[in-house]
Formats: structure tokens, sequence, C-alpha cells
């Protein structure tokens, strides 16, 4: 056991020298995506959050024990490592329809996806579409200023009160999910190509639903919602604008109900669906024969079979095939009293730590070609200004440079890495974001954070993603 030291550890200038010396074995490359709560690169951000704390320079961390002793006793050698090599995450399990940008849809792994073709509704269906598809509209994120108002992302959603409260899914206007360099507002259009500003009154970030307001100047259509929820194989359509479309029809059947996803970021409970789905359709309406929105669009899956549900009658003995190489996933508002709820203004946040991460930035020294500590661990790409993270000392990952004692330069990947919460270990992203998430915004907790040879235990008192993340 090392002696007690200090936290945070004093900042260096981010250069050493040293020979080239791999550590571990090499990791599979990988592209890059974003954490804590949002990814960033070619996914949405996954974040989970942290603001801008006063730096603490050479004070001791009251309250945070340190597994030895900061800065480490350099020698006259130290070490150097390559540059961190990426671990591919393997097949997709799950994509959110929308992650907030359509080009940037969440994303959690990544294989080659085939989305079915998209079915036409006949006969009922169809008169139930073009029903409800005045009531419909296309919602834009807008960035003002010198960006223009050229959308930054779409989705879906409808009206479903005359005076303009329109339901969406929440991802459709999570900041955390825009990842914009601006104060993002959003429109919606309705299928006369009428515009109209919208405000959040209410949103469960846990059930994936929003409730908004329209600054409509006229009455409006509306779409009711279903009393009930639907059976295995009712016939359902659900209007969308990926695709480059606006407001169309995406016939299906419903296969499954109380779906769970098994990945704390996505809403459970769902309703499983054969229509094809994708970037873009998020928060449009899924509605059956009789005209009535049965679900909220909110994500899809090329792995259904992985999905477990709550379904007592397997769906197979009521005559309707499970569905295998996709299916589509909506938020069920059929006799729920949590769309009036958030019309009254409740706002359900979920708690993050403060930061964004990366696909393949789940740390396992056994496995990495750079070292970065002897712990396994979800490696801190970006510390959100002002945020949970920043106030208890954590940094952002960066590239350090090793000065080689011929003067060559090589990058020097340096990282905080959190082992664990609460004594519990996160050895991976989701891990850490399923530990997280059983926790209350404002609650204190204790991060064990793995700076290169050194352990800190940091308490980190949890905030609210919409609040972190929000732009300035």
């Amino acid at each position: 056991m090392h002696e007690d030291g200090r936290w945070p550890p004093e900042p260096d200038d981010g250069v050493d020298t040293g020979a080239d010396a791999p550590v571990g074995a090499e990791g599979d490359g990988s592209p890059t995506s974003s954490l804590g709560g949002a990814p960033s690169g070619e996914g949405a951000p996954f974040a989970d959050g942290a603001p801008e704390a006063p730096r603490l320079g050479d004070e001791a961390w009251p309250g945070a024990a340190a597994e030895g002793s900061w800065p480490p006793q350099r020698s006259g050698r130290r070490p150097g490592v390559r540059v961190l090599t990426l671990v591919l995450m393997g097949v997709l399990l799950l994509v959110a329809v929308l992650g907030g940008l359509e080009s940037r849809p969440r994303q959690v792994r990544q294989v080659a996806q085939t989305l079915p073709p998209v079915e036409q509704p006949t006969g009922q269906l169809a008169r139930a579409y073009a029903s409800a598809r005045e009531a419909t509209v296309r919602i834009e994120a807008r960035c003002g200023g010198r960006y223009g108002d050229e959308p930054i992302g779409l989705g879906t959603g409808f009206f479903i009160r005359s005076d303009g409260r329109v339901l969406t899914a929440y991802h459709v206007v999570d900041p955390a999910e825009q990842g914009a360099p601006c104060s993002v507002s959003y429109v919606a259009v309705t299928p006369e190509r009428l515009e109209y500003p919208l405000t959040l009154v209410g949103f469960d970030a846990y059930h994936d639903l929003a409730v908004l307001q329209a600054a409509v100047d006229r009455a409006v259509p509306t779409l009711a919602l279903a009393p009930a929820l639907p059976r295995a194989g009712t016939a359902v359509v659900a209007i969308g604008n990926s695709r480059n479309q606006f407001l169309q029809a995406r016939a299906g059947e419903v296969t499954r109900l109380g779906v769970h996803a098994g990945r704390p970021d996505f809403a459970d409970n769902t309703i499983e669906l054969t229509n094809s789905l994708a970037p873009g359709d998020s928060g449009g309406p899924v509605v059956n024969a009789a005209g009535q929105a049965v679900g909220v669009v909110s994500y899809i899956s090329f792995d259904p079979s992985a999905m477990t549900s709550n379904t007592f009658v397997p769906p197979f003995l009521r005559g309707v095939p499970l569905p295998q190489g996709y299916a589509s996933y909506a938020v069920p508002v059929a006799g729920s009293d949590l769309v009036a709820r958030l019309e009254a203004g409740e706002k359900r946040d979920v708690p993050v730590v403060g930061f964004t991460w990366r696909p393949g930035f789940d740390y396992d020294p056994a496995r990495s070609d750079a070292y970065l500590g002897p712990r396994p661990g979800v490696i801190v790409w970006q510390v959100q200004p002002g945020g949970p993270a920043d106030r208890a000392g954590l940094r952002s990952y960066r590239e350090g440079r090793t000065v080689g004692a011929d003067g060559s330069v090589t990058g020097r990947p340096e990282a905080d890495v959190i082992t664990a919460i609460d004594g519990t270990a996160t050895p991976t992203f989701y891990d850490l974001l399923a530990l997280v998430r059983q926790k209350a915004i404002g609650q204190t907790v204790v991060l064990s954070v793995e700076r290169g040879n050194a352990i800190f235990h940091v308490p980190l008192t949890l905030g609210a993603q919409r609040s972190v993340f929000a732009p300035p």
C-alpha cells in the first residue's frame, strides 16, 4: 500500500522524456463515437456530465483518500507509451432512432446495418394514417445567430391538445443529445408547412417522453391517445420524417409488449414493432386502425432476440412471429397517466457525473497498448465545463508528448480512469452508467479515479443531465 497523496494532483505540462516502451497487448482499431451521459465523434455524446470547479492546486482534497503519493516520483527514465488503440465495441445492440441530430443518431455499437423496406398501410390503417397525419409535425432543432435557421437535427411529434400541446420523445429535445455549439431552438412544422416555436413543458428522461407547447395562432388538429394497449399482432402505422421524407407512413404490427432494452439509457417496458423506422422518426405517433396513438417512437434494434419481455403468453403461441434481424420500439402512452403529469409540468431528469465518452474508451490494461494504470475502468473523454466532474477536479483525455533521448517526440495518452463508484467496480461505461442511473440527482458518491499508478477516492455530487449539458 502506498502512502496517501493529494487530490487533485499537480498539473504538468504534458511533456515527458523516456523511451518508447509499449505496455500491454495491442487492441483493435475502432472509429470513435461519445459518454458519462452523452457520446461524441460519430455518435451523439453520451452525456454524463461535469461543471468547472476551482482548481485545487496543491491543497489536500478534504474527504478524498488517495492510494499512493502524488505526483509520483520520477526516475531518470520513465517508460513511454504508444498512442492508445481503441477496442472495437462488437455487435450493435441498440440504436436510437434520433439522437438529437439526424446525422448522428444515438449509437452504441457499430455493425453493417440494413433497414427492412418500408411497408405502406392499406384499408382502414391507410385511412387512420391520413387522419393522424393532420395532427403530426416535424420537429426541427435549429441554431440561431451566425448558424442561420437551417435545421441541425429533426424528429417527429404530434398535437394532443388543440391549443398546441405536442407529445414527442424526450431525446429529440434533449440538449445532451445535440452536442451543438449554440443555443438550440425547436420548431414544429405542420403538414401545411406552418411553423410554430416550441417550448418545453415537462419531460421524463427515463421513459423518453416530453410534452412541448407550440405557439399556435389557431386551433390545431389533435390525435387522441388509445384507452388501452394493443395486442400482439395488432396492425399499426408510424408517422415520421426519416429517409428525407416528410410525415410519411411506415406500417407494421405489434410483436411484443413490456420489452426491456437491457441498456440503462434506453426506455424500458416498450412496445416492439415490425415497422421499418430510422433516424428522423423518433417522437412520432404509432397509430392503430381506429386512428388513436398507442405509443411514441423511441429506438430501434438490429438484435431483437437479445431483448426480454414481460409478456406472459409467448407471441409465437398467438401466431405472431418474433422479428429476427430488426425491430423498432415505442414508449406506450395508451391508458397511462404519465402524459397528464408531463402536461402539468413534471420534469424527471437523470443524474450524471458530467463528462462525455467515446465508444472504445473502456480501458483494459491487459488489452491496451497504452498504460493508464493497473486497473480497468472508464476513460474520461471530455469533462463538461462547470459540471460535477469538473468541480471535483477530473480532467479530460489528452495526448501528451514523450521526448526520446534522440529528440524524437512520441504521443503519450493521459487520462483519468473511473474504476469504481461507491466501491463497485466499473470496468465498462455501461457498468458505470447503470450504477449512476440508480442514484439520485444531488446525491454524493465516491468515485475511484485512476491517474497513472495512483488511485484517488473522490467525492462528487451528481448533477441533472439537462442543466449540466445545456448549451451556454
